[in-house]
């Protein structure tokens, strides 16, 4: 138990375990949406669908538990983490269509992919930009 309060001291601890579960969130919505109504849309409708589920939780999650950001107006957070989100985003929206035409591969794997991928962008701008002081 000790261990874990040591971990949870740290903010990038708490980035990749609360990044974990928000990963797997947004994940799991998309992976939902896929599943519900991938026949019927594109790819790219089922990416915006599952960003619009995920994006309150998430931002809840980053500003209360990682970077305890809780003085800060927090309408003027969520601008910017919506603007640093919408950023990495728009590159989901682009990135996604072009692997997929080019690999002829599954839209989760592709998606699972490309969070890995924004994993460390989305720490850096988070921290340097959204619950900046």
């Amino acid at each position: 138990m000790k261990r874990l309060q040591r971990l949870w001291r740290s903010e990038k601890h708490r980035f990749l375990a609360v990044g974990a579960w928000n990963t797997v969130f947004g994940y799991l919505a998309f992976v939902a949406t896929h599943l519900l109504f991938g026949h019927l849309w594109h790819p790219t409708v089922t990416v915006v669908v599952a960003y619009c589920l995920a994006l309150p939780q998430s931002f809840l999650t980053q500003r209360l538990l990682v970077f305890r950001s809780v003085q800060g107006d927090w309408r003027r957070q969520f601008l910017r983490f919506l603007a640093s989100n919408s950023t990495i985003f728009a590159a989901n929206l682009i990135l996604l269509p072009l692997f997929l035409a080019f690999t002829h591969t599954s839209p989760l794997l592709g998606q699972a992919l490309f969070i890995a991928a924004s994993t460390i962008a989305s720490y850096l701008v988070h921290k340097h930009y959204s619950f900046a002081s």
